[in-house]
């Protein structure tokens, strides 16, 4: 993994990859809220970066199961 000074430099430089999961049972989507700033407090669908190398599959399951629900 990069440092955070080097993860910062990156992040100002190149796109970052994420996604984004949607979970709907029925007629109900789930939501997380924010706890962090900036938008903290605001409700958002869960998701997050996905690693070099990694296949969208296997990062869709490593970020729920990283989800506090």
């Amino acid at each position: 993994m990069l440092d955070d000074q080097i993860f910062k430099i990156v992040v100002n430089s190149a796109p970052l990859i994420s996604i984004d999961i949607l979970i709907k049972k029925g007629n109900k989507i789930l939501l997380g809220k924010r706890v962090n700033k900036p938008a903290q407090g605001y409700f958002f669908l869960i998701g997050g970066r996905i690693n070099k190398n990694e296949f969208i599959d296997n990062a869709m399951a490593r970020v729920a199961l990283n989800e506090h629900f």
